[in-house]
């Protein structure tokens, strides 16, 4: 008998050659061999391996630890040989959220208390940043953790935008993005490396100076909306109780961020358009004016109105109407920056705030979406309208060219918005280009 240590594709591409592997397992094998992610590499060789043992061909002869990593045996059964695979430096783990009472003590139960009573009561989203700031440094007094860090996760998209963390030094990088995003963000599976410095392909994520991270989806109602990394310099360093106190938090973490979201759409939403609505677009352009005020990045606000709307209502009926108006909504919101904000200003008009945009600028996004609501078939989602086609005319205005105040600022946009209309509608007006608007 010998007993020898082999990679992952000798050893499937060894078993493929036997006389006695079946085109069933070969077909496996080649899927094993193609598969790139070393998690997924791991599942599919194991179940070759069981599938092997089912038929006779290789029998399980145990796990042995060997330099900190742990390493499955089969045994041929035909030559007695022994295969050890190295199982994946990165375990993963079912997420079971607790709070162990061993975990916990007395000074321990005061903090978790007072986190506890600031996720009850949160009720903004201006808490709710103060609320996960908290949840961070909690989380790295009570794990004796280094360095804790939050990325949110755009749910559709899967790309991670923003952050908040607590400790130092910081990590050189997201820990293995390519296994985050399939395991944690996609699976909703809890990540633990264990030993990151004795791994080659992990070691390059904490430059050395990290020993271990755990990965946890912050998951709510099946939806992503970030991860928390917990990172120490000690290798081995969190338990399962950890593990399972750190999935608690990273759920009501989760629950915090869709509540402050309910809370927006609740309150600051227009239910027929999914658009912010009229409050909340006046409380951002003064704040977008006062943000003028003290960097000097201009801000640019655009009135949009859809033409001949009326005879959309009164030739198709207002479910049609309002099919228009929530398409148009979507479009408008599709095809502006992040920064930007898309409200209904009320009937069948909308606003626009473009911070940081100067009047050329404007100019070309108000062209572009002039034209984007024009070359759209509005048919596809309004069958009724037939050949009619749907335009809007956009008025705008610039603070500080046109005014200083939100106020007058709307004021100019809708003058230019009616000088649009006038013009034979389907057009761009600004108050700065209006006779009247030259000063």
């Amino acid at each position: 008998m010998r007993i020898e240590r082999i990679g992952f594709h000798r050893l499937l591409e060894e078993l493929a050659k036997r006389s006695d592997v079946d085109p069933e397992v070969r077909r496996m094998i080649g899927s094993a061999i193609a598969e790139t992610e070393i998690l997924a590499a791991w599942d599919r060789i194991f179940e070759v391996m069981k599938k092997l043992e089912e038929k006779g061909i290789v029998v399980e002869a145990g796990s042995v630890m060997r330099n900190g990593f742990n390493f499955v045996r089969f045994k041929d059964a035909r030559t007695g040989d022994v295969f050890s695979l190295m199982k994946p430096p990165v375990e993963r783990i079912a997420i079971a959220p607790s709070l162990p009472p061993g975990l916990l003590r007395h000074d321990d139960s005061t903090k978790i208390e007072s986190l506890f009573t600031s996720i009850a009561t949160c009720r903004s989203e201006d808490e709710l940043g103060s609320v996960l700031t908290k949840m961070l440094a909690t989380i790295r007094e009570m794990v004796s953790a280094d360095y804790v860090v939050v990325y949110f996760v755009d749910d559709e998209v899967r790309n991670v935008f923003e952050r908040l963390s607590d400790g130092s030094p910081e990590p050189a990088k997201r820990f293995a993005p390519q296994l985050a995003d399939r395991w944690v963000i996609e699976e909703g599976m809890c990540l633990y490396a264990p030993s990151i410095r004795s791994e080659p392909t992990l070691s390059t994520y904490s430059d050395g100076f990290f020993g271990c991270v755990v990965i946890v989806p912050l998951k709510c109602k099946g939806k992503t909306y970030g991860i928390l990394e917990v990172w120490s310099r000690v290798e081995n360093h969190f338990t399962r109780d950890d593990i399972g106190f750190l999935s608690l938090l990273a759920v009501m973490a989760a629950g915090l961020i869709k509540n402050a979201e309910d809370l927006e759409s609740l309150i600051f939403r227009d239910p027929l358009t999914q658009v912010y609505n009229r409050g909340y677009l006046e409380d951002q352009l003064e704040r977008e004016i006062e943000r003028y005020k003290r960097t000097s990045e201009p801000v640019a606000f655009l009135m949009v109105d859809v033409d001949n709307f009326k005879q959309v209502n009164s030739r198709f009926g207002h479910p049609v109407g309002d099919l228009v108006l929530s398409t148009l909504g979507q479009l408008l919101g599709d095809k502006v920056r992040q920064i930007d904000v898309v409200a209904r200003y009320g009937g069948d008009e909308f606003g626009i705030i473009l911070p940081d945009t100067i009047r050329e600028h404007a100019h070309l996004t108000a062209e572009r979406l002039r034209n984007v609501v024009a070359e759209h078939d509005f048919a596809v989602m309004c069958p009724s309208l037939g050949d009619m086609s749907i335009t809007i005319s956009i008025g705008g205005a610039i603070c500080p060219d046109d005014a200083m105040n939100k106020e007058e600022l709307i004021a100019r946009a809708d003058r230019a918005l009616a000088e649009a209309e006038r013009s034979g509608k389907n057009r761009v007006a600004f108050f700065g280009d209006l006779n009247e608007g030259k000063r």
